[in-house]
């Protein structure tokens, strides 16, 4: 699973009262949900910690999370890059740098019955702060 959103502790940090609702239209994010309604799209952030245990409570085992970034290297979206044009290498930067949609999104991922290694959590996994 792919979204963005927050380990439990962060989620329902103080900085968050007012929840983590946003608004987005045109390429502008507004925090107003009832203005301008039925013309913008209302997301709100995820709760990694609830998806975890929700998983968990329905028999899945939580392979792995980390950030987009991380683990789309791990899943070597860098490999033959370097015969990229400028216009690629821009849009894989936005993808993974911290600072855009790298730490924005956030990527758990589960399993039922065996156990095996995914690659996308092989460096960077952060079961550990769920």
């Amino acid at each position: 699973m792919l979204d963005y959103g927050f380990p439990e502790h962060e989620y329902y940090h103080p900085q968050r009262s007012m929840g983590t609702v946003m608004c987005h239209r045109g390429h502008l994010a507004d925090a107003d949900a009832l203005a301008d309604v039925g013309s913008k799209d209302i997301t709100a952030h995820v709760n990694f910690t609830g998806i975890a245990l929700a998983g968990q409570e329905a028999g899945l085992q939580v392979l792995g999370y980390t950030g987009q970034g991380r683990f789309l290297l791990n899943c070597g979206l860098l490999d033959g890059l370097e015969n990229a044009g400028l216009a690629e290498r821009a849009m894989v930067q936005k993808l993974i740098t911290e600072h855009e949609m790298g730490e924005l999104f956030k990527v758990i991922g589960f399993s039922r019955g065996a156990t095996w290694e995914p690659m996308g959590f092989s460096v960077g996994d952060r079961t550990h702060s769920l």
